[in-house]
């Protein structure tokens, strides 16, 4: 896990060469990767690569970068090549000798040896760029899910590309213009870099699944889309699933450095503990040196999870590691937080993950393997309820039909969330006018906006298309960008199994609705593949809902911060987007009662937009 960026000078100048920009984009990734950086400079090419190095797999300096085996192809890597062992092997038989006992070697070779196909061959999670220094063209990735950044900027003079934005920002031919479309959005619906484009205007990112080509002597720029989410196997078993999750953490478990696990009293990091647990006890791989380690963010209220972690400590023996977390220590963390995602946050709940990364590092642990995403590929998200019964009825299972509906009547709020999306598919029909009226009904924070987008609906009919949207293109990859840059602002690798093991994907991908689904429970199959394994009580939960923080209880805590800052700060907006009077205006009221917790997650997201306009001195919208 590491930090890239690359830089094209198309018009070098004597002054403020494209060197020295690539050295400044290089030092704003220093955090990325502590234990190393390089730089390597092409004049003939006016091109360069430059690396900041975490390092996990080979410790010495054969493993640094950028990384060049025959001086032609030269390779800036971000991410792990869990399968790097297996794919040595097969490229040792082809003859191909090495140098290093790193992946990033591995990966280099493959490349060298089969070509674009071995993107089909990695399992793991990455970023990279690949330069051939004799054709002067670049080859960039990104893994399926997009579980490692990659963000580019194209204009007249530069083409260049990093791990983070705010690397992009040190080249002097950009001029930093906020892009209002993505202010809305964020505002209007909670949606952050819904495409290419994100907050930044003019800075793009490289979408999950996709790969780019740039050949240097024309500018030329190609995009291509490699890995189809639709894609799976056929009709996998419970342990055939089990396998293949057991088969993720074992491989995740290789490492030259401590590790640890992310603990939040939920199924999905309970089920990776859990195996790890389960793989040393049978001696499947060498036992981590210093033991099991989790890691929990605890809090003071009812939604405080410690409870549901330590049934899994005691489970699994592991050495525990709390981190309490208040109010206050949100406000201090705050700026630190901002800065490091490039973009405002949608909630606290970021927060409570920075807080867990943090206190892995204090602790000395430099990985650690986190559940995001088995909410997404096993349908974990009461979302997933209306498509699952519409499904039911298109395909004639009536008789099903009601039997599930009345698995779910012990929870009225699952039946209420049903009618109230199928109702949402209609009003999605209705002239735009109409659309934006019910809107603002239904979100009573909207009217603190000049203007408001309509949020284009997407509508699915089977369950898997629906769980297919959301890994690569939906909800998916803004968590993983959160986990990203949580783990990284501390120096963490942080690897997701759900997110990054491409053969357990595939398996999940392959499932029946009726194993997605069934008698009233979410993710079925993973719940009957660890039954009677881990505590009933966690394997048959229902309430669990990410990293459940008191976001109300802090925020009127803590109203005189945020009232405050919205009458020191807002001057900086200069967008338009906010009614800032009006919401000025309510400020009193909103924080009078628990009952306007919409509106005081708005204020939330109000100020860290300000903070957001004051740390990169964006002073232009469009």
């Amino acid at each position: 896990m590491c930090g890239i960026a690359g830089l094209h000078d198309k018009k070098p100048k004597s002054s403020n060469s494209g060197q020295e920009i690539l050295e400044q984009m290089n030092l704003k990734l220093a955090h990325r990767g502590p234990d190393g950086s390089g730089l390597e400079w092409m004049t003939d090419a006016n091109f360069g690569l430059a690396h900041r190095r975490l390092a996990i797999i080979d410790l010495t300096v054969a493993g640094a970068q950028p990384m060049s085996v025959d001086g032609r192809y030269w390779l800036s890597f971000n991410g792990e090549i869990y399968n790097y062992l297996e794919l040595r092997k097969e490229l040792e038989i082809l003859g191909v000798g090495f140098k290093s006992n790193s992946d990033a070697e591995v990966l280099l070779q493959a490349y060298i040896h089969w070509g674009e196909e071995c993107l089909g061959l990695f399992n793991g999670m990455w970023s990279f760029v690949i330069f051939d220094n004799l054709e002067k063209t670049l080859f960039c990735a990104r893994d399926p899910y997009g579980v490692k950044p990659f963000y580019y900027l194209n204009n007249p003079e530069h083409f260049g590309f990093a791990s983070e934005i705010k690397a992009l920002l040190c080249i002097p031919s950009y001029e930093v213009i906020a892009n209002n479309q993505a202010i809305i959005d964020f505002f209007a619906h909670q949606k952050i870099e819904r495409n290419e484009e994100g907050f930044f205007k003019h800075i793009k990112e490289l979408l999950p699944g996709h790969k780019l080509h740039y050949k240097l002597s024309t500018q030329q720029l190609n995009i291509s889309r490699y890995y189809n989410a639709n894609i799976g196997l056929k009709n996998s078993t419970l342990n055939e699933v089990k396998r293949s999750l057991k088969n993720a953490v074992t491989l995740r478990l290789r490492a030259d450095v401590p590790l640890g696990f992310c603990l939040s009293g939920g199924l999905d990091s309970s089920t990776l503990l859990h195996l790890a647990y389960q793989i040393q006890k049978e001696a499947d791989v060498a036992s981590l040196p210093t033991g099991l380690h989790a890691f929990t963010a605890v809090h003071d209220s009812p939604l405080d999870e410690r409870a549901w972690a330590e049934k899994m400590v005691n489970h699994t023996g592991s050495n525990w590691h709390q981190t309490h977390l208040d109010s206050t220590k949100l406000l201090s963390a705050l700026p630190e937080l901002i800065y490091h995602q490039d973009i405002p946050l949608l909630s606290t709940s970021t927060f409570a993950q920075s807080s867990v990364m943090k206190k892995a590092k204090a602790k000395g642990i430099k990985i650690l393997i986190d559940g995001q995403g088995g909410d997404e590929l096993f349908a974990g998200y009461q979302v997933f309820y209306p498509t699952f019964f519409k499904e039911l009825f298109w395909k004639g299972h009536w008789i099903k039909m009601i039997r599930e509906l009345k698995h779910l009547q012990n929870s009225p709020s699952s039946i209420k969330y049903i009618f109230k999306e199928w109702a949402k598919d209609v009003i999605s029909l209705l002239p735009p006018i109409f659309q934006q009226k019910i809107s603002a009904l239904q979100h009573p924070q909207q009217k603190y906006l000049t203007r408001v987008s309509i949020d284009k609906r997407r509508r699915f009919s089977k369950v898997q298309d629906h769980l297919a949207y959301y890994c690569q293109e939906h909800e998916l990859k803004s968590l993983l960008r959160w986990e990203d840059r949580c783990s990284m602002q501390f120096s963490i690798e942080s690897r997701t199994p759900f997110s990054d093991d491409l053969h357990l994907i595939q398996q999940a991908r392959s499932l029946k609705t009726e194993d997605l689904i069934q008698d009233g429970w979410s993710k079925y199959t993973l719940r009957k593949v660890l039954e009677g394994e881990i505590p009933k009580q966690i394997t048959w939960r229902r309430d669990k809902k990410g990293f459940s923080v008191p976001e109300t209880k802090w925020l009127m805590e803590t109203s005189a911060f945020w009232t405050d800052f919205i009458e020191e700060k807002s001057v900086l907006d200069k967008s338009g987007v906010v009614d800032i009077g009006q919401l000025r205006t309510d400020l009193p009221r909103i924080f009078s009662s628990s009952v306007f917790a919409r509106e005081q997650n708005f204020v939330f997201r109000y100020v860290c937009y300000l903070i957001w306009i004051e740390q990169f001195k964006i002073e232009h919208f469009a």
